[in-house]
């Protein structure tokens, strides 16, 4: 059993569904049997896990329990907190643990974090229609439809509070996915400073509607023969925000954009009417810096066309080539027709590069890690949580740290990662290595690069002084 649940953990990079794993304080004499008997009428349990001092090898006082549904967890977590357990004196505390190692610092249940619901709606919905499809899923205490100041008109999201956990949990897990349900952020958590993309984007975006002024602007820039670009972006980017900052370049036909919930990012394509148009998109919107600290990366669709690139000065040659074909086999009694064919393909080729493009349906490769500057190796499975920490390395981020699901990604990527964190509110943080090589050569390929924007300070962190047993009464 034991073993299982190791090798389980070892690929638990971070917890699906969010909110299912809670941690428990309770007596050192509990056993698992004890936590299975009571937890599993709430649901189904897929991990327990008791963390033993090092040192004694006796049980710390304390319990990891992962449940299969968020909504499990939820009401587990509302009906055994302050609850005390046969073969127990003391209450429990029941707490969110946010993944398998890490605690929420905010775990009261009622708290807008675990009752606040983030929805993409239809922008002709209204409140009342909203409430009518969510009610059935609980008590709602609250609907809000994001609004434009100005016109009053939807922006095609809501948020949605529920009085209870387990309600907001629920209507999470069985809404239509075409809401594209989330847990929302508590109000005003996580506030930033503008940065130099968010203060321009207005002025960028109203310049576009001056069409003399993109134009005269667009003619600086020389078409590579593509129509189509291929961008990737912050995941917390909606279809909107996409469409209005594509839709600054003149000439915008159609633009798809999804989230690659595996590899935590955003991205997508966009079709304009001509070469000339997709070439600016590349030249003005690439690096931009949105949301503040990540950039988005745009290129051209089809990358394979640039290695083969010809210049369109090549197109007079090209007809004067077809000319004289056409001359030759005029004159001659048996015309060359294999240099006239050939003649016409070059030709055609060209003129059709010159004015509709080259077009691809290829997306941008999940693989392609551009939101990191430097190569990296694939990724490997993390430590157990329970190892000796040989080596730690200091991180220092600035404007803000990038998601914690990149920094596990890239870190885990030199092997024997225990857990990386950043402190809350801070540019720093830290991450836990069970050998002090692969720490080593984090620090020496990470110190310097960029990831999702943001340039990284990656030193060797002074030796972990032995932790206090940390008091939860």
């Amino acid at each position: 059993m034991d073993q299982r649940r190791k090798i389980a953990r070892s690929d638990d990079r971070e917890d699906v569904p969010i909110y299912s794993r809670l941690f428990i304080v309770c007596d050192r004499n509990l056993t698992e049997e004890h936590f299975r008997d009571e937890f599993s009428v709430f649901g189904s349990i897929e991990d327990i896990r008791i963390p033993s001092d090092h040192n004694t090898g006796k049980p710390r006082g304390v319990v990891f329990i992962k449940f299969s549904k968020t909504s499990e967890a939820a009401r587990a977590l509302e009906a055994m907190g302050s609850k005390v357990m046969k073969n127990s004196s003391r209450p429990l505390k029941v707490l969110v643990a946010a993944n398998r190692s890490d605690i929420q610092s905010d775990n009261d249940y009622n708290n807008d974090k675990y009752r606040r619901l983030f929805l993409h709606v239809p922008k002709v919905m209204d409140e009342d229609e909203l409430a009518d499809i969510f009610k059935k899923y609980g008590h709602i205490e609250d609907v809000l439809i994001q609004r434009d100041r100005n016109t009053n008109e939807s922006k095609g999201f809501a948020y949605i509070k529920y009085r209870k956990f387990s309600e907001a949990a629920f209507a999470y897990e069985e809404c239509e996915r075409k809401f594209r349900a989330i847990f929302a952020q508590p109000k005003g958590a996580n506030r930033r400073p503008e940065t130099t993309f968010e203060t321009n984007i207005n002025s960028l975006a109203s310049s576009s509607t001056n069409h003399n002024a993109s134009l005269i602007s667009m003619m600086n820039v020389c078409p590579r023969g593509y129509t189509k670009v291929n961008f990737m972006c912050s995941p917390y980017l909606t279809q909107m925000h996409i469409e209005t900052l594509f839709n600054i370049v003149p000439g915008l036909v159609d633009c798809h954009y999804f989230v690659d919930l595996i590899k935590n990012f955003g991205k997508g394509s966009a079709q304009y009417s001509n070469p000339m148009s997709a070439a600016y998109a590349v030249d003005r919107l690439h690096e931009f810096e949105y949301p503040p600290g990540q950039r988005i990366f745009v290129k051209p669709a089809n990358t394979q066309f640039n290695a083969h690139e010809k210049n369109f000065t090549d197109i007079p040659n090209a007809v004067s080539n077809l000319k004289n074909a056409i001359q030759s086999s005029n004159k001659g009694s048996s015309p060359d027709l294999a240099q006239l064919a050939s003649a016409i393909a070059e030709a055609s080729k060209l003129i059709k590069m010159a004015t509709t493009g080259v077009s691809s349906d290829n997306i941008p490769d999940s693989n392609d890690l551009n939101y990191c500057s430097v190569k990296l190796p694939p990724p490997q499975p993390l430590a157990d949580i329970d190892s000796p920490v040989a080596k730690r390395c200091f991180l220092v981020c600035k404007p803000q740290p990038p998601p914690l699901t990149v920094l596990r990604d890239i870190f885990c990527r030199f092997g024997n990662l225990i857990n990386v964190y950043t402190l809350p509110n801070k540019i720093v943080g830290y991450a836990r290595y069970a050998t002090e090589a692969s720490a080593d050569e984090a620090i020496r390929v990470l110190h310097g690069a960029e990831i999702c924007g943001v340039r990284m300070k990656v030193l060797e962190a002074e030796a972990e002084a032995p932790s206090k047993r940390m008091r939860y009464e």
